[in-house]
């Protein structure tokens, strides 16, 4: 690994940082596929706003973006339109919490970022999936609400009860030496 020319230059991506967060996309596809089975009740958004808190705005788009490209050819639904409603949708994450609550460590208060955070990715996903599905608008967003509800509901909690101890747990794996 070279080093910076002057002390003062900072290296934007260590390659100890490149591997932990390429341990921690591995981490938000594989909780995402094994809980694929419950409808929009997952960790995503907790995992997401814990990045975002971690390493801020830039490299969780990063994360977002590994774990995107993986998950649409996962899920074979690599489509230009979709994958792209879901970027934007996903970078309204780190967005929301990298600006507005960006000194908000209380996890109520991420909490209810989270739940905020849930109900714009299904916003803004309304438009993709009418466009790729064929769906009509009212009858889309009428049988959308509950897994709006339960986005959220499993974001609440999730930040709720999980991010202090995520928390201090990534910290002190960030801090420890190689």
């Amino acid at each position: 690994m070279s080093t910076p020319a002057n002390k003062t230059e900072k290296t934007f991506l260590t390659a100890r940082e490149l591997c932990i967060m390429a341990l921690l996309t591995v981490i938000l596809f594989a909780q995402e596929q094994l809980m694929n089975f419950l409808p929009n009740i997952n960790f995503t958004i907790l995992l997401m706003v814990l990045y975002a808190k971690t390493f801020g705005f830039v490299k969780t788009g990063m994360i977002i973006t590994v774990y995107l490209i993986m998950d649409a050819t996962f899920m074979a639904s690599l489509n230009p339109i979709w994958t792209t409603g879901q970027w934007i949708a996903w970078m309204t994450v780190p967005l929301l919490i990298c600006t507005i609550f960006k000194k908000t460590e209380d996890s109520l208060k991420l909490a209810f970022a989270g739940a905020l955070c849930a109900f714009l990715y299904c916003w803004v996903m309304i438009l993709p999936t009418m466009w790729v599905l064929n769906t009509p608008f009212v009858p889309y967003l009428i049988k959308d609400v509950p897994f709006e509800l339960l986005l959220a509901a499993s974001s609440f909690l999730g930040i709720l009860l999980l991010y202090g101890p995520l928390r201090k747990l990534l910290k002190k794996l960030l801090r420890m030496e190689g």
